[in-house]
């Protein structure tokens, strides 16, 4: 194949013209990239989509893929799936298209369809919702709550914590191999050194566990423990919505907040930007005094 596709970059070069190019060829280099870059999100994620556009667009070229097909495709998504879910196919697509572009297999890029999608989720626990929901669930549950609050860990990377990325002396634990297919390293609070003071420390083996087995899954235990705690419509996932809106809250700027919780984009934590202690007030307070100077200079 990478043959086939360097004849082709030969051709462009010598003739000005770019051949035409099966949109599988430039969908499996897009997979065999993702596959080495992120692992984990490949085999969680990108290669089911990945099978769905090859089911759908696998006979057709790389020019073939135009902006009407790429909108009749969408309406049709739309109607099944909800828009968030249409969204992270037609992201795949665009990143597939755009490779092909940078290495000189498409002419152009046409248009993407747009989706609009709803504000993200913002559902985060207030102190004394935590309080219940600590108090309703057994200790493996507690243990793995309280520490999710406190360092924003989805659930995945804490199901999948083991000792040896854990540093207790220096106060730092680090989730390898994320969702993004990157390591993230956040500093302990108290409480979560705690937590795993707690847990009995070992030189490696799974941090959460139950019965002396790694916890596979706590979706069942933990909605039984927010019926009982009166905690309604939670998830959670919004443990990590309130480690990050608990940080705004108290002033962090979003930029670190990005950071600690791992988002790739800047536009993953707007959705916290209104927690901002007087955001709007330093603003206008800022704008005022600009307001001030300028009338003293006239």
């Amino acid at each position: 194949m990478a043959a086939k596709w360097q004849q082709e970059s030969f051709l462009e070069q010598h003739f000005a013209v770019i051949p035409e190019v099966p949109f599988v060829e430039a969908a499996l280099r897009y997979g065999q990239e993702r596959q080495r870059d992120n692992p984990v999100g490949y085999k969680a994620r990108d290669k089911y989509i990945l099978q769905r556009l090859l089911d759908r667009f696998g006979d057709l070229s790389l020019s073939g893929v135009t902006h009407a097909v790429m909108r009749k495709w969408v309406d049709e998504l739309l109607e099944r799936m909800k828009p968030a879910t249409a969204l992270r196919e037609l992201t795949v697509l665009k990143a597939i298209l755009n490779k092909a572009f940078r290495e000189e297999y498409l002419a152009q890029v046409p248009p993407f369809p747009r989706i609009k999608v709803e504000p993200g989720r913002c559902r985060w626990l207030t102190v004394e919702e935590e309080q219940r929901l600590l108090m309703a669930g057994k200790p493996h549950l507690r243990a793995l709550i309280g520490f999710a609050v406190d360092t924003g860990g989805r659930k995945s990377e804490l199901l999948k914590l083991d000792w040896q990325n854990v540093d207790l002396d220096r106060g730092f634990v680090t989730f390898r191999k994320t969702k993004n297919g990157e390591d993230r390293t956040v500093r302990l609070t108290d409480r979560a050194k705690r937590i795993l003071q707690g847990l009995k420390p070992k030189a490696s083996g799974p941090v959460f566990t139950y019965r002396g087995q790694a916890i596979k899954d706590v979706k069942t235990a933990f909605g039984r423990a927010c019926k009982r705690a009166e905690v309604e419509d939670f998830r959670f996932h919004d443990l990590r919505h309130t480690f990050a809106s608990r940080l705004v809250q108290q002033g962090v700027s979003l930029y670190e907040v990005m950071h600690l919780t791992g988002h790739k984009s800047f536009e993953m934590v707007q959705r916290y930007a209104h927690l901002a202690p007087d955001f709007q007030e330093r603003a206008i307070g800022a704008l005022n005094a600009y307001g001030t100077v300028s009338a003293q200079s006239a």
